[in-house]
């Protein structure tokens, strides 16, 4: 067996990695995905995204596999990131003498297929790689080699997301535990500047943080009046004004940019209260001056936050729909040109090799379908859910008509009952009803016609739609895993789909403030439940 050696640059490549803050994370949903896509694509029965550590290989997202993590020595990985530019595609593990005698390839694992292509920092640091492995040899097409590539750059991309992320957040932290100790500190100063101020407008006492404020001390300020005092700030005719107003017995409050000679321009919450003698006449008003400076520049900087963000997730979700539109394009070649080998050759071909072709078309429509419908889970972080009254039976009746190929196909039938007026999104909410009734279509028992039914049951607070069907059910064990991203319970050979509609559905649900469930068991199909609020003007047919 061959040990890999070391990189040239291999100090400065582990530091790389460990300031990535990757290693022994938490499982996360984008790298989980990645991963799917690879196996998807490549159509080997295992995937993961591996990164290289002194001793060791450890596994952030895995697919079809259960190890976290690998000795150095032995991973084939470590070979991969000696060439940061090539995806490294090894056919036939048992013809290399670097892999031939590698315990991974000679043991239980039994490894004959490998493809690693490695994540490369934006310094040109080969710090892991996404892999397809697979215990029987195979080749990859060009097509193929290409998406693992761009695959591992947009894991490139995540790691320096994540890590500005987590800049971000310590120096927020930082500032936040600074802001701390300031209020802390003005609050034992004794936070509020406050005055006593006659009715002629003159000074009769002053604390000594109003002092400070005005840069003067007390003999300076008491017997001075307001004019006097601040007669270099621009503000001056506001503070008179609104004394005046105090004077008339009103309580006054309000917040202004001031100029105070020992502080500066602040700005200030101001609070003119009225001073009332026996005979309810008004003999002054205190004036307290509450500083809110900082408040108004975390004001600022929270604007200024939300404004990055909004535009680092428009930037996010460009990057997907970039990456959606470079894999649809190889994925629209190979269908296209499988379309037309199909028609225009395959008829003359043997029986094994159309066989081959048609895995080629199957697999190009579940890419196909598996990108659409990543985009569109994705497409919900920026859809606004726009409510209104909403007819949940037209809906229903638009949904069967939609499925009309689907019922002729399987000779099913869709029994649609008296169904109620909510308040939602109506594309959102005939999209989720769309969706669990195509389930019900699909996951038939053997021999049997499907049959889908929609009611609904009303409660004084809330509604509950139900869409049940006669098919094959779902083993109570699983019911929370089915609507995990990607997550499938049968083979997609038997019944299609990308394994992200009942994923779509639960959002779609949560973008409403309600809830989804699930009652099944096997052999005694499924029954869906949409609990949605219900709005005391909202009439039931």
């Amino acid at each position: 067996m061959q040990i890999a050696p070391l990189p040239p640059n291999e100090t400065a490549r582990l530091a790389r990695l460990r300031s990535l803050g990757i290693l022994d994370t938490l499982p996360q949903q984008a790298y989980d995905d990645i991963s799917a896509l690879a196996m998807a694509i490549c159509k080997t029965p295992m995937a993961y995204i591996g990164f290289i550590d002194a001793d060791r290989e450890w596994l952030k997202a895995r697919n079809g596999l259960d190890v976290v993590e690998a000795p150095r020595d032995i991973t084939l990985c470590a070979h991969a990131i000696l060439e940061p530019d090539r995806v490294m595609v090894v056919e036939d593990t048992l013809q290399d003498p670097r892999f031939s005698d590698n315990p991974l390839v000679t043991g239980d694992m039994g490894l004959r297929f490998y493809a690693g292509a490695p994540i490369v920092t934006s310094d040109g640091m080969a710090v892991g790689t996404v892999c397809v492995i697979d215990r029987t040899r195979r080749q990859l097409d060009p097509v193929q080699v290409d998406a693992l590539r761009k695959l591992s750059g947009l894991v490139s991309t995540l790691l320096e997301h994540e890590r500005s992320r987590q800049a971000e957040a310590h120096a927020e932290a930082v500032s936040a535990h600074q802001r701390n100790e300031q209020l802390v500190a003005m609050i034992t100063a004794g936070l509020d500047a406050q005055a006593y101020i006659d009715r002629d407008l003159i000074y009769r006492h002053a604390n000594q943080r109003y002092l400070e404020y005005h840069g003067a001390s007390a003999d300076q300020v008491i017997g001075c009046s307001v004019l006097q005092l601040l007669e270099h700030d621009p503000g001056v005719g506001l503070v008179v004004d609104n004394l005046r107003q105090a004077l008339l017995g009103k309580p006054v409050h309000y917040q202004r940019l001031g100029h105070y000679r020992g502080s500066g321009d602040r700005h200030v919450e101001v609070a003119m209260l009225p001073v009332f003698d026996d005979t309810g006449t008004v003999t002054g008003v205190v004036k307290r001056v509450h500083d809110i400076e900082n408040l108004k520049r975390n004001e600022a900087q929270l604007r200024d936050t939300i404004s990055l963000l909004e535009r680092k997730t428009l930037e996010q979700q460009r990057f997907i729909q970039v990456i959606s539109h470079d894999l649809r394009e190889p994925i629209n070649s190979i269908n296209n040109f499988s379309s037309l080998l199909t028609t225009d050759h395959a008829p003359g071909w043997p029986a094994e090799a159309q066989r081959y072709l048609q895995f080629v078309n199957q697999g190009g429509a579940r890419i196909s379908q598996l990108l659409d419908d990543l985009l569109r889970y994705v497409r919900m972080d920026k859809h606004r859910v726009e409510f209104g009254d909403v007819d949940t039976g037209l809906l229903a009746q638009q949904v069967r008509d939609d499925l009309t190929a689907a019922l002729q196909r399987t000779g099913g039938q869709i029994e649609i009952g008296p169904m109620p007026v909510v308040r939602g999104d109506a594309s959102l909410l005939r999209l989720l009803l769309q969706n669990l009734v195509e389930n019900g279509l699909k996951f038939t028992r053997p021999g049997q016609k499907p049959h889908v039914r929609l009611s609904h049951e009303a409660h004084p607070d809330h509604w509950l739609i139900r869409v049940e069907d006669d098919g094959i059910g779902i083993p109570p064990e699983h019911h929370s895993a089915v609507f995990d991203m990607f997550k499938r319970l049968h083979n997609r050979k038997v019944y299609a789909g990308s394994g992200l509609g009942l994923s779509i559905c639960r959002r779609i649900a949560d973008m409403h403030g309600g809830r989804l469930l699930l009652e099944s068991e096997p052999d005694h199909g499924c029954r869906f439940t949409l609990q949605l609020q219900r709005q005391p003007d909202t009439a039931q047919p």
